[in-house]
């Protein structure tokens, strides 16, 4: 019977916390850990205070949405930027509306919610552009179009694709 030398095998895996550094239209231009430098490429990402661009596509906007149409008479948005804002229905209520944002590669996907009247109405995405999108409340029960109310409040998260 022969014998054979085992030989241990370890390996370790050391996290050190980096750094990223920024260019002045907000590409990342490295990345600096304890001792070590990472340069790019890193990725196509960006991050500046007014965009937030992946691959060099618009995702997500500083710039505020506006309301194109609906919502009911004279209807209030507040926020400001794409990623999450508010629009509270103008009077007379409105079964949907569309909102206006910043230019996208090939449109936007969105999630609404009427905070106010959420058990009996439901909100659905019906429409994008690379500038807009809309959406349409829908009754819970009788799952057909049905008015907002003036008055309630529905929060919006927008990404752009």
């Amino acid at each position: 019977m022969s014998s054979t030398n085992q030989v241990a095998n370890t390996s370790t895996q050391q996290i050190v916390p980096v750094q990223a550094t920024f260019n002045a239209v907000g590409v990342c231009t490295g990345l600096i850990g304890q001792g070590t430098t990472f340069s790019p490429p890193l990725s196509g990402n960006t991050e500046n205070p007014s965009t937030l661009s992946l691959g060099g596509n618009l995702v997500m906007s500083s710039t505020a949405p506006t309301i194109a149409s609906g919502f009911g008479t004279s209807p209030t948005i507040t926020g400001v930027n794409t990623a999450a804002f508010k629009v509270v229905i103008g009077t007379g209520g409105a079964a949907g509306g569309t909102i206006t944002l910043p230019a996208a590669t090939n449109g936007w996907v969105v999630q609404a919610f009427d905070v106010t009247a959420g058990t009996t109405l439901f909100l659905q995405q019906t429409g994008s552009t690379t500038t807009s999108f809309t959406v349409t409340s829908f009754s819970i029960t009788t799952g057909l179009a049905a008015n907002m109310t003036a008055g309630d409040v529905i929060l919006f998260m927008a990404m752009a694709y």
